[in-house]
């Protein structure tokens, strides 16, 4: 090989090793570029947008909040505190979630795991009582497995592909972040601001009360438009205030206090035929209805038989209550205070967010005039914080489930009515007292009514009317149909049982709330007063004359239990006696006056105020006593 073709081949390797290197830098120039705009495309998706894209994400199993947010902007009427509310909230999480995790990565899988959760949650608690996760649900947060087996839950389509869309944002995230080996960190002391400032806003926008701006109002009793209207998360998050909120009355004073006493105590009420002070019996029966009610609805027998019996023997009627489907202890809470929720309408949870201290109550009235004072509760104690609200009542004995023995029969884990029967047979029979007085909560007929609840059903229905129900709403329907037949069986039993006993006996039964039978009284009922009503009954092993309005409210139906008993009433209740006779339902959603006209939400006047100071007085400020 020559000269020339030896420099030509060098050359030619030059040339290519020169054209390898260009190439080897233009690759290395397009990865460059491509960790740039990767980048980019992090700082902007998983800094600016990724967290507003996971709250919308959040949302999808709320369409309503999609269809209320397009009318609102179409109608110019949201929009603009609303939605900076909302980037507040979204931004102040994501902020405060950098500060604490330092990674972004880490950041948005906990914004995500937050949206996500109080979402499903409260796509879950729609589904049984139809109201969302709110902060109020934090206090029965020990209890929330027990209360999760009520509800029969599903794994819903919907919320599978929530969670998969949230899934794969993050994977996106993980996946750019590793390519573009890019993070952006902050530093200690801008971590430390950071988190302090988010917390700050955060603090202000959640628990600062901004219901009467413009935008962000709510609805005090419809907690599902709410929920519609805000979506879940912002929903929670503006109503936080709640639990921290002191409770305030403008109108309270000693001296308009004392006023009212002195006005009330002349009223010095003796109604009673006879000076009869029988023992008295209560019982709340769990989601008790009268659901041969609802018009064509049929079965193939008379689910309540011995109840309409007694209904000829004593005296019966509606309870106006404030809830529906679930939360329990606000009914019994209204019974037990006479007091009405009403006045407080943030207090979901009365026993623990309406209730400081020691409280005046029918229990404590009946101790004072010598009755031996019994609770009877077949589940645990710390469900809504009974067992401390029953020691502020001042009950003298309370049975829980786990003091309950011999229990023979469980339905879907609740006790039948028949051992409650039992129990409140064998507390009777053991009280320490020649008068007693026996407060109880039965369960077999909570929620979920599922068809394998019972081994057989006495009860079918045999015709559905026009309410064009499912398959599953009928055997809702029949499940629920068989706990109101047990319980009918109980009744009996203790009616035969206490019409045998020589001493006098005064049987007082409602209904806490409706069943959670959505569909059912969604087309029957809709959101009218028959919703928020249940039955109720006062039966006497002895003959007496008993007064009762035959539609009244919880609180007042306890006066009217008092007065029938010819107990001496303190001046308070008194009071609150004769108020009922003015508005004998007084509820939050509902007030009737004894001519039987149902008055505008905002009314107002002296006697309501007195009404609320009262109340206000006893729940918080303790200056009445339970000394007549």
């Amino acid at each position: 090989m020559n000269t020339k073709e030896t420099n030509e081949i060098v050359k030619n390797d030059i040339e290519k090793t020169k054209i390898d290197a260009e190439n080897v830098n233009k690759r290395e120039n397009r990865k460059k570029i491509l960790k740039k705009i990767c980048r980019v495309i992090w700082i902007i998706l998983f800094n600016i947008i990724f967290p507003y894209l996971i709250y919308v994400i959040s949302n999808i199993n709320n369409p309503m909040f999609f269809l209320l947010r397009r009318l609102k902007i179409d109608a110019h009427e949201f929009f603009y505190f609303a939605l900076l509310y909302e980037l507040i909230i979204v931004y102040g999480f994501y902020f405060l979630f950098k500060a604490i995790f330092k990674k972004s990565l880490r950041s948005n899988i906990a914004i995500a795991v937050l949206f996500n959760l109080i979402s499903i949650i409260s796509f879950y608690k729609l589904q049984v009582v139809e109201k969302p996760f709110l902060p109020e649900d934090i206090l029965l947060i020990g209890n929330a497995f027990e209360i999760a087996k009520y509800g029969n839950l599903q794994i819903e389509p919907i919320l599978l592909l929530q969670v998969f869309l949230t899934t794969i944002l993050l994977v996106i995230q993980g996946l750019i972040t590793w390519y573009s080996k890019y993070e952006k960190y902050y530093k200690r002391i801008t971590r430390i601001i950071v988190g302090t400032l988010s917390t700050i806003i955060l603090l202000i926008a959640c628990l600062g009360n901004w219901s009467n701006i413009e935008g962000l109002e709510e609805d005090d009793y419809d907690y599902k438009l709410n929920h519609y209207h805000y979506g879940a998360t912002i929903n929670f998050c503006k109503n936080l205030y709640k639990l921290v909120e002191n409770p305030e009355l403008d109108i309270y004073n000693i001296d308009r206090l004392n006023k009212i006493k002195e006005e009330s105590a002349k009223l010095d009420l003796k109604n009673g035929d006879t000076e009869i002070k029988p023992n008295i019996i209560v019982i709340m029966a769990e989601s008790f209805s009268d659901i041969t009610e609802i018009e064509g609805l049929e079965f193939s027998a008379e689910p309540i038989e011995n109840y309409k019996k007694l209904q000829e023997e004593g005296v019966s009627g509606k309870a106006t209550v404030s809830i529906y489907g679930g939360e329990t202890s606000t009914s019994e809470f209204e019974f037990l205070t006479a007091s009405t929720t009403r006045f407080v309408p943030q207090a979901r949870y009365p026993y623990s967010q309406a209730m400081k201290g020691d409280t005046i109550s029918i229990v404590s009235v009946l101790k004072n005039e010598g009755y031996y004072t019994t609770s009877i509760h077949p589940n645990k104690g710390g469900f809504y914080n009974r067992e401390n609200a029953y020691k502020h009542f001042g009950f003298d004995n309370s049975i829980f489930i786990n003091d309950m023995e011999n229990i023979e029969n469980y339905y879907d884990g609740n006790v039948s009515d028949m051992d409650v029967a039992e129990e409140i047979i064998k507390q009777y029979e053991n009280t320490p007292a020649d008068k007693k007085f026996i407060f109880t909560i039965t369960m077999e007929s909570h929620m979920p009514y599922v068809s394998d609840k019972y081994s057989k059903k006495d009860v079918e229905v045999i015709s559905n009317g026009e309410y064009n129900l499912s398959k599953e709403d009928i055997e809702e329907i029949e499940t629920y149909t068989q706990g109101l037949y047990d319980f009918d069986k109980a009744l009996k039993y203790l009616t035969d049982y206490f019409d045998e006993k020589e001493e006098e006996v005064m049987l007082v039964v409602f209904g806490d709330h409706l069943p959670a039978l959505n569909s059912l009284y969604e087309s029957a009922y809709g959101d009218n007063i028959e919703r928020y009503q249940t039955p109720y009954l006062i039966w006497t092993n002895y003959n007496t004359e008993i007064n009762v309005e035959k539609n009244i409210s919880l609180a007042g139906l306890a006066t009217r239990v008092l007065e029938n008993a010819n107990i001496d009433m303190p001046w308070y209740y008194d009071f609150i006696y004769e108020f009922y006779k003015e508005y004998p339902v007084f509820e939050k959603r509902f007030i009737i006056d004894k001519e039987g006209n149902v008055l505008p939400d905002d009314i107002n006047n002296e006697l309501i105020e007195d009404y609320n100071i009262i109340q206000f007085d006893i729940l918080f400020e303790k200056n009445i006593k339970i000394e007549q």
